[in-house]
């Protein structure tokens, strides 16, 4: 059974989805890990597919993303370690062109980061739908957020450090457990609706 695709009739397949990701997510934050305690980065094929499925959770996917669904990940191509982690969520979430998110086909690509400029163009051109933010941007944060509010384009992190600082959405481990972070207000500036069943799991900023 494909988790990401809908097919039928949109609007049931839609929801008897969403329940099936629902009831996944509930037991994946109950999970224990083998992560010491305190805040740490989701490994790379985990976060692929928390983010997958909480992209099904926004009602505006599909306004949003035209025909296709595309992705890019963020990194700063001078730091050693943003670069390592770009290049660990780029190889995890090629894995979800396999398969399609509410019926979209999925497209991943890696972009390192150096001026709004050349970003805006990329995300014109590529017609990109969600960034995913690596750690070594947080001097570029403010224009990362100007370019994805322009062209209503999700941003996600890997830490709650990240969604407090105005990026949306953020999944990562704490305690060893799963945890959902999300910036509402500046979810909703990217053109982004949650539903009530993932807000439900998630911690909230009003």
């Amino acid at each position: 059974m494909n988790l990401f695709a809908v097919s039928g009739n949109a609007e049931r397949s839609g929801r008897r989805c969403r329940c099936i990701l629902a009831a996944l997510c509930v037991a994946a934050l109950a999970a224990q890990t083998a992560y010491a305690g305190g805040e740490e980065k989701m490994p790379g094929p985990r976060f692929a597919t928390f983010l997958a499925r909480m992209l099904t959770y926004d009602s505006n996917l599909k306004k949003r993303a035209g025909g296709k669904l595309s992705i890019a990940v963020l990194y700063d191509g001078k730091s050693p370690a943003s670069t390592t982690q770009g290049t660990e969520l780029a190889t995890a979430l090629k894995n979800l062109e396999l398969a399609r998110i509410l019926d979209l086909p999925v497209e991943t690509l890696a972009i390192a980061v150096t001026e709004a400029a050349e970003l805006e163009k990329a995300a014109q051109s590529q017609g990109l739908d969600a960034f995913v933010v690596c750690d070594g941007l947080e001097k570029q944060n403010a224009w990362i957020r100007k370019v994805s509010e322009k062209g209503k384009i999700l941003t996600v992190g890997t830490s709650s450090t990240q969604v407090r600082a105005g990026i949306s959405i953020a999944v990562y481990l704490e305690n060893g457990k799963s945890k959902i972070l999300v910036n509402l207000p500046a979810s909703r500036n990217e053109g982004v609706a949650f539903g009530g069943e993932l807000l439900g799991l998630a911690e909230v900023i009003q």
